[in-house]
């Protein structure tokens, strides 16, 4: 017994050095800072009133406010920290990764996020660790996206000109923190962080495709995976297929989809500080939900409202954020730069902008963040963010791209056989 209480107390010493190492990580929010300077909850910034609320709003993006096609509902500032697991783990093996002589490679790291603490402009690879921090952040071990429905709308006219249908699955195999085995999957062949599967379940012409891709450890790496095309009967390399072309005929660029998933040495990355800025942050079970409801679950869809219904019926909360700009390092890529804000407590980026053709603003890209707590029952205490609306804005071709989805986060049904790549349905005839 005597044993028992021992082992208890050295339990609670330990778990309150890793809460002191995790305030320092910055997974903390200071709520109290930010009710002070953030607007009140339940205000509607509009045209009429955005003078007085313009230094929280991205420049670009006011403009759609300014010009009465947008308004953001703002509620109160929510902590979104990371799932226990991955707090401590950062405590532990924070300050270990480096920033490795080979491309592409982080020296030393385990798990948790690779470098926490404030970044300082004067580090010339603050940009970089960055952007490692943004790609490790902590989504979860394993996600199931039963539902994705896409609308590819019309600026001009208003009108959905195309919806779809698409259901995913995803899963790390490395830096894993909660579902076993952790913190690896031993059976990993690509030699990939993570991967992702894709398949079009109505979506006209392009029914029954899939796409299987795997994040490679090593970003040097050229992309890796697969696409199944029912018309041809065959899968095909990824590689066939150019990450500057959008999906499915939507706005969308494969790299831009829900998360950059662009290799990070195609790159240079500067950080250019922090700020408080408005993200799509917020609580499900506040917001005013669409009439679509999920098929097999108690969920319903976030709501498109705005010019052509091309932003998400969420609320805005003002959070700490990390400015993160990478600009491409091939003069012949077609997107030249684009601008990230990094949530500085979760570092997801909930909004980001892509530049073409001579710095020329070509698109906008929101992923709407439920707070698990606020989600179905599943998602509750997982500490992961969860993606439910997205949209991509092109304001050269005025159109948009809207998603609406329904995401789970560490499911048992998901497992490494569903990224096999022989389970693909043209398996046996690739090229």
């Amino acid at each position: 017994m005597k044993l028992r209480r021992a082992a208890r107390r050295l339990l609670l010493a330990v778990g309150l050095c890793q809460a002191t190492a995790a305030a320092s990580a910055g997974f903390d929010l200071d709520q109290a800072q930010l009710v002070e300077i953030s607007p009140r909850p339940g205000t509607v910034i509009t045209a009429e009133n955005l003078p007085r609320f313009a230094h929280l709003v991205d420049r670009d993006f006011a403009r759609f406010v300014a010009g009465g096609f947008a308004t953001l509902d703002i509620d109160e500032p929510l902590s979104f920290a990371p799932h226990p697991a991955f707090v401590s783990a950062t405590a532990r093996f924070g300050g270990q990764a480096r920033i490795g002589q080979q491309p592409g490679l982080l020296d030393d790291f385990v798990q948790g996020l690779p470098f926490p603490g404030p970044m300082r402009l004067d580090d010339a690879q603050a940009g970089l660790k960055t952007a490692w921090n943004m790609r490790y952040a902590y989504t979860g071990d394993s996600g199931l996206l039963p539902e994705i429905h896409w609308q590819l709308r019309d600026w001009r006219s208003e009108k959905v000109d195309l919806e779809m249908l698409f259901e995913a699955r995803s899963m790390r195999f490395m830096f894993r923190h909660v579902q076993p085995p952790v913190p690896f999957v031993a059976d990993n062949p690509q030699d990939a962080y993570a991967a992702f599967r894709l398949e079009a379940i109505d979506a006209g012409s392009y029914d029954g495709t899939e796409a299987l891709v795997f994040a490679n450890r090593d970003e040097s790496r050229e992309v890796n995976g697969w696409v199944y095309i029912p018309q041809l009967g065959r899968t095909q390399s990824l590689a066939s297929f150019s990450t500057e072309e959008s999906m499915f005929g939507s706005d969308i660029l494969p790299t831009d989809f829900l998360v950059y998933s662009g290799r990070l040495v195609d790159m240079q990355w500067r950080y250019r500080g922090m700020t408080y800025m408005l993200l799509p942050m917020y609580r499900h079970d506040r917001v005013q939900l669409s009439e679509r409801k999920a098929r097999k679950y108690d969920y319903w869809h976030v709501a498109f409202d705005g010019r052509a219904g091309c932003f998400p019926r969420v609320q805005w909360q003002l959070r700490p954020v990390l400015i993160l700009e990478g600009t491409a390092l091939d003069d012949a890529a077609l997107v030249r730069k684009r601008v990230f804000y990094v949530d500085a407590q979760t570092h997801v980026a909930p909004f980001w902008k892509v530049y073409r053709d001579g710095d020329a603003l070509w698109k906008f890209v929101i992923t709407a963040y439920a707070h698990p707590n606020s989600h179905l029952a599943h998602n509750n205490e997982s500490g992961a963010p969860l993606p439910t609306a997205f949209s991509t804005i092109d304001i050269q071709t005025n159109r948009c791209t809207t998603l609406q989805i329904l995401t789970l986060v560490n499911v048992d049904e998901v497992e490494p056989d569903d990224f096999d790549t022989a389970d693909m349905q043209g398996r046996g005839r690739r090229r």
